[in-house]
């Protein structure tokens, strides 16, 4: 691992801390607030709007070509990728709203994995990433190395545990058990991951009153008798962008990666569009990317940053799952100095956020001083950090990250009790989670505001000292 530090909680070392103001105004307090942000990232610029003052969002920008969501005529079945990108405002690449439209919208069906919605919102992030200089990672996929491929499977049979397309309220049922609709099979999957997959095939089978295949020698199944048992449902992708850090860590990467896929359309084709699930999470880290831009371009990043999203994450956290079993070069483990996720940030006020930073034992990783410090150097903190959902800790892609050892901190928007605990949004994989409840609660305030905190963090991370490894 790169420059680890021990799972106790400790203040950092040598932390460059971002100016914040004491005492909060009545006017920082209200949702019509500037975007404020120092340390020599640029703000950009203009006003929030409040609450009932947005009833639609602008027309997605130009780089779409695609037609705007609020069009009357009906959305095209197979979504057209975007065009060559041409140059909106950087303040309207820096709203997460701008680019929740669009994931949002019934043009991209859903986004499942695979499908062809989800191909184009890899396309319209991958152009978002290169506008601002980032550069594909993946040296491993030469002809697209913004994109990491990898084939989807499902369990023959499976179907009859109620593991299907339009079965998503099953998924309210949430905690430490995995979603097991779907997985990859490969020759190179790690040991550890074939062990999960071959439980994973009985517990499957066993709750579809299904037989179960034996292993032909030992306890467990070859990825070759895995393969016998499943069925290939499609090519699913993560898409990536690396930001180069300047720095004398430069090699080290904080990862920040939210999930790109929802679950699609129901048996009639209408789609559910997973606005907070997770085109908030996806449109968090796009809006990011040109204020970090900004600030590598100005010395201001020690370590690199890589974005990740995520492909099939809602068929079992298969993306980020495939992304740690496939090292890339640069980018092993050993590299990564830090996770970041962020899924399910745009619902509820705008004063209060969920967080998981703690390891597989429930002890405090280093997030739990940085996510502190960033949100009190905000103008305008947060009200309320809860720590109410480690019961999630295994439910989001970072847990592919954690169970190799690595730091991982979990942004989340909270639960129905303000000050902690609770339920899951009502709408959540329903159809009506669309972008219009995000305006209802907050104005889309929240987004933006996680948006500010999460530049903070990775600032922090990414500029962190760290004690030197002692030789083993």
């Amino acid at each position: 691992m790169a420059s680890k530090i021990n799972d106790s909680s400790r203040p950092l070392t040598s932390v460059s801390r971002l100016s914040s103001q004491d005492a909060r105004t009545t006017e920082a307090k209200s949702r019509n607030r500037p975007i404020a942000w120092k340390d020599g990232f640029e703000s950009s610029g203009g006003t929030r709007p409040a609450p009932g003052q947005l009833p639609r969002l602008p027309a997605p920008p130009p780089i779409l070509g695609l037609p705007a969501p609020t069009t009357p005529t009906p959305a095209p079945t197979t979504p057209v990728p975007p065009e060559a990108p041409t140059e909106p405002p950087v303040s309207a690449d820096s709203d997460p709203m701008t680019h929740l439209e669009y994931l949002a919208s019934d043009a991209l069906q859903g986004r499942d994995s695979p499908s062809a919605g989800l191909d184009a919102a890899s396309v319209y992030v991958q152009a978002h990433a290169e506008k601002y200089g980032l550069v594909g990672p993946n040296i491993n996929n030469p002809e697209n190395p913004f994109q990491q491929k990898f084939k989807v499977y499902s369990w023959l049979g499976a179907d009859k545990a109620g593991e299907t397309a339009g079965a998503h309220a099953e998924h309210k049922e949430f905690g430490h058990t995995l979603f097991q609709e779907g997985f990859y099979l490969d020759e190179k999957m790690p040991k550890d991951t074939l062990k999960r997959l071959n439980q994973q095939y009985e517990q499957t089978m066993k709750a579809a009153g299904q037989s179960v295949v034996p292993a032909r020698a030992g306890k467990q199944r070859s990825v070759e008798e895995l393969q016998q048992v499943a069925t290939a449902t499609g090519q699913a992708v993560n898409t990536m962008a690396m930001l180069p850090g300047t720095g004398p860590h430069k090699d080290e990467v904080i990862v920040v990666m939210a999930h790109l896929d929802h679950v699609g359309v129901d048996r009639k084709g209408n789609p559910f569009n997973g606005a907070d699930d997770n085109a908030s999470g996806s449109a968090v880290l796009m809006a990011a990317v040109p204020e970090l831009a900004e600030a590598a371009k100005n010395g201001k990043l020690d370590r690199s940053v890589l974005f990740i999203w995520t492909g099939a994450e809602e068929k079992g956290l298969v993306g980020s799952q495939y992304f740690v079993d496939h090292p890339i070069p640069g980018l092993e483990l050993k590299n990564i100095a830090g996770v970041i996720n962020t899924d399910m940030v745009g619902r509820w006020d705008d004063q209060r956020l969920s967080v998981v930073d703690t390891n597989t034992k429930g002890q405090p990783n280093y997030f739990r001083d940085v996510v502190d410090q960033a949100n009190q150097q905000l103008a305008d903190p947060f009200d309320r950090i809860n720590r109410d959902i480690n019961v999630y800790r295994d439910r989001q892609d970072g847990a592919s990250f954690g169970r190799k050892g690595e730091d991982v901190l979990f942004l989340f928007e909270g639960l129905s009790n303000p000050e902690g605990g609770g339920d899951l949004i009502p709408e959540y994989h329903r159809q009506d989670d669309d972008i219009e409840k995000i305006i209802e609660d907050n104005g889309g305030n929240k987004p933006r505001r996680v948006k500010d905190l999460l530049l903070n963090v990775i600032s922090l991370a990414a500029n962190r000292t760290t004690e030197p490894q002692q030789p083993k």
